[in-house]
């Protein structure tokens, strides 16, 4: 498979624009349109959904709020905070609900599933609930800027579609929204210190502080709003700050200074753990993807 221009000639993108009410920001999919990848800003919205022939994968990064969302599956009714991501099965209708958002998206024909070791049934769970996963948003990530720059080969494409859906099949049963969940205002305050002090030492009692509650009702309140513990949400961030440091050439100390690790050594740990690759190793791949197709 090969990275292409998406137009709304295939039925996947057409009817995510349809719903969109406009054209989309920016897609890319595959050559045959079972794959689709895009970003968009969508306006707050309600109506039906699951009407279409597609797995659909939404990292939300930008806006957020309260989605509610009703399937055969269940219930949803959770703040969608940056970071955490929404499934939705192929033909499982429903009702909707949602804030205004900015999204990265990745829709995959259902017919294109078959070709993957992973069955729908497996998916239930990660359709239940909202959820946040470092490794499934960084993927993402990858996939988004390789194929825009038409930088991955299709074997890198499939590869990651295929890490995508057995990260979504091992997902853990999701906690239930309970009331001390942190409200959608307490999780943007505390991202936002986040990305703040992305080199500074910051522990879960100052992120506590910040919306005036003690550590351990904070800390879970955070992961029952966001699907993420507040440490492994600033190690993502870290990381994902880290990236374009490691591509500019700076070397892996210097970035680790940076990013506040004092033990490179730790710190290449932590990014081998959130991307799967050590940090000299990611940044050459990602570098000879590109230098490959200048």
């Amino acid at each position: 498979m090969t990275c292409a221009t998406a137009t709304p000639a295939t039925a996947v993108a057409a009817r995510v624009a349809a719903e969109a009410g406009r054209p989309l920001d920016a897609c890319v999919g595959s050559a045959d349109g079972s794959v689709l990848m895009l970003r968009h800003a969508f306006a707050a919205a309600q109506g039906t959904m699951g009407e279409g022939g597609a797995l659909r994968i939404g990292l939300l990064t930008a806006g957020g709020g309260t989605l509610y969302q009703r399937t055969a599956l269940g219930r949803i009714a959770q703040p969608w905070c940056a970071g955490a991501f929404n499934v939705v099965l192929p033909d499982c209708p429903g009702e909707f609900r949602s804030p205004a958002l900015a999204l990265l998206g990745l829709a995959i024909d259902a017919r294109h599933l078959q070709g993957h070791d992973v069955r729908l049934e497996q998916l239930h769970r990660a359709a239940s609930a909202l959820h946040g996963d470092p490794v499934i948003a960084s993927v993402m990530g990858a996939l988004w800027h390789c194929a825009e720059a038409h930088a991955g080969s299709a074997a890198f494409f499939e590869h990651g579609v295929d890490l995508v859906l057995k990260r979504l099949a091992g997902l853990p049963v999701a906690s239930p929204p309970t009331r001390r969940a942190l409200s959608p205002a307490h999780v943007k305050r505390v991202q936002e210190l986040i990305d703040a002090h992305l080199g500074d030492d910051l522990g879960v009692a100052r992120m506590a502080q910040e919306v005036g509650q003690e550590a351990s009702g904070f800390s879970r309140g955070f992961r029952l709003a966001t699907g993420m513990t507040p440490y492994a949400y600033l190690t993502w961030r870290r990381m994902e700050a880290a990236k374009p440091m490691l591509l500019a050439g700076r070397s892996v100390t210097e970035v680790a200074l940076a990013m506040g690790y004092a033990n490179p050594g730790k710190f290449a740990a932590a990014f081998r753990r959130v991307t799967g690759q050590p940090p000299s190793r990611w940044a050459g791949n990602a570098r000879g993807e590109l230098a490959g197709h200048v």
